[in-house]
């Protein structure tokens, strides 16, 4: 049975996110000079993250996807294939003056406008605060914290968090933006994430 987009990226991106998280694990050990003990507890919370986040990032990209399409039409002209008729090409076809048949068709061609509309409002702005405040909130939740504490960890953490996050995602996210089917986009930035998200089992561990 096929499971639908949704379904399967949260999947994958839970899938490599938990490696991630194991990774996280074993380099704390090592640079606290400690035997590796395996953090069930840390571990489930971040499953739990992934687990809430990865939809609302799916469903986040598709509605950039829509407000921001990366492709839009354009028409261009070419001499026409006088061995096909006009319902073949599905084009319209005039004199150009000079016996020559010239094709007007609509291709399909990248909307850079849009695309660097979708980056910076990804990565640079709302992305970028959305994630970072659902990963503080929904972490201080599982560690049992207070309003209280849970706002003075997004105060303390999530700026910091943003501005580290920008050495690794403008770069990710204009690729994923720009060569990735949007239905594939989550898995995609797991992927590149897996680094990131190393980065966040630690900032976690110390919440």
């Amino acid at each position: 049975m096929k499971l639908p987009p949704v379904a399967s990226s949260c999947l994958l991106a839970l899938g490599i996110d938990c490696i991630s998280n194991v990774i996280a694990q074993r380099m704390k050990a090592w640079r606290d000079g400690a035997p590796f003990v395996f953090d069930r507890v840390l571990f489930l919370q971040m499953a739990i993250l992934v687990t809430i986040s990865a939809p609302i990032n799916f469903y986040w990209q598709n509605w950039l996807e829509r407000a921001f399409p990366g492709w839009k039409m354009e028409k261009k002209k070419r001499t026409a294939d006088t061995s096909l008729d006009a319902e073949e090409k599905q084009v319209f076809l005039k004199d150009d003056g000079e016996d020559k048949k010239v094709v007007d068709e609509e291709v399909r061609v990248r909307n850079w406008w849009n695309i660097f509309r979708k980056w910076f409002t990804d990565c640079i702005t709302m992305g970028a605060l959305l994630n970072t405040t659902m990963f503080l909130v929904v972490m201080g939740i599982l560690k049992g914290k207070s309003g209280g504490m849970i706002w003075t960890d997004v105060r303390n953490e999530e700026l910091k968090i943003i501005w580290d996050s920008y050495k690794v995602w403008p770069i990710a996210n204009f690729f994923s933006t720009t060569y990735c089917p949007v239905e594939r986009r989550i898995v995609f930035l797991s992927g590149c994430g897996l680094v990131w998200n190393i980065y966040l089992t630690l900032v976690a561990a110390r919440l």
